[in-house]
């Protein structure tokens, strides 16, 4: 085991993104990647992000079973375990870049139409949204069954699938609480299948865990801090914050990665 500066600066952006992850139920691992993977290095830092969230994704599953939505909770895994095993050969593959530049583009038109749904149209314009409810049609349908596939092949690659499967997840679940917990037993699926893979390939190094025992005390704060605000707000709230994410998340992955080519 060893230390280094670094570990402490990745550890502190922990706290960050897993008030997100303790409020929502996914975004943590997404927010951090920047940082994690800037000054970790990719072969380390995805790793990282995996093994980090594993002890608070078993104690939130576990503290809330009875509060899951179980059916939708199988039609994600469903639907997404196939791609994490693709995923993963992906990772030594695909061009990072241009894979986070098509999800960073999808994830932030997403969000903005949604921003302006939720935040824009009744906070800033004063519109009102009609009472009646849409229907759910087949193309409906298929573009969020479409999301959850795509989704597993993302987080498998890079471990930041969370934002394509939430498009399933929000219109499936509605209850704030239980679409975090939901969410939150994604994570225990998808992450332990990812952790496993990744342990066989060698990933788990005493450089990448010497980073993990910095960050799991910063993470811990960010985490437990994220649950206690979800108490305090309704779900319109909660959706524009979940879109908000979802817009941050999106764009910087699209920007970040456009200078990149540029």
């Amino acid at each position: 085991m060893s230390f280094e500066l670094d570990f402490l600066w990745v550890g502190l952006m922990q706290v960050v993104g897993f008030f997100v992850q303790g409020c929502t139920g996914f975004g943590g691992t997404t927010i951090n990647t920047p940082v994690t993977t800037g000054l970790l290095g990719t072969a380390a830092g995805v790793p990282y992000g995996t093994l980090m969230t594993i002890p608070f994704l078993y104690y939130l599953g576990i503290k809330f079973r009875h509060s899951v939505a179980w059916k939708d909770l199988l039609k994600i895994v469903i639907f997404c375990a196939p791609g994490l095993f693709f995923g993963n050969i992906l990772f030594y593959k695909i061009d990072e870049t241009t894979a986070k530049i098509c999800l960073g583009t999808m994830i932030t038109g997403l969000a903005l139409v949604n921003c302006y749904k939720h935040i824009v149209k009744p906070l800033i314009l004063k519109i009102e949204e009609p009472t009646e409810v849409a229907p759910d049609t087949t193309a409906k349908k298929a573009f969020r069954y479409g999301c959850l596939l795509l989704g597993g092949v993302v987080h498998g690659a890079f471990n930041i699938g969370g934002a394509l499967i939430t498009v399933y997840t929000l219109e499936a679940v509605k209850e704030k609480e239980k679409f975090r917990n939901t969410m939150n037993w994604v994570w225990v699926v998808l992450n332990t299948i990812n952790a496993c893979n990744q342990y066989r390939n060698g990933a788990y190094t005493p450089y990448m865990l010497s980073a993990v025992l910095v960050g799991l005390p910063m993470a811990a704060i960010g985490f437990f801090a994220g649950m206690k605000f979800l108490e305090k707000i309704n779900r319109e709230q909660f959706l524009r914050i979940v879109y908000v994410v979802l817009l941050i998340v999106g764009g910087d992955m699209l920007i970040r990665n456009l200078l990149v080519v540029l």
